[in-house]
């Protein structure tokens, strides 16, 4: 899945796609804040993974796709195991 964000100012919306299977997922933070986060085909996005861009509340208007989600980020762990 893609992330298409449109920046304030612009015309042309962006894209964070790719054709090697990778799918791109958003969080927008409490600031206001944008992050990208990129996750491989058949994988999870690690819990602790650094978002590969972010945009400030000033710089975006609006996104779409899929927001970063708790199935995104894997199975959780046992004690113990």
């Amino acid at each position: 899945m893609s992330v298409e964000i449109k920046f304030i100012g612009r015309e042309e919306p962006f894209k964070y796609e790719d054709g090697e299977g990778n799918e791109y997922r958003y969080r927008v933070e409490d600031s206001g804040a944008l992050s990208v986060f990129e996750k491989e085909s058949g994988k999870y996005v690690k819990t602790d993974a650094l978002p590969i861009a972010v945009y400030g509340p000033a710089a975006w208007f609006s996104v779409t796709g899929s927001a970063l989600g708790k199935s995104d980020r894997g199975p959780g762990r046992v004690a113990g195991f």
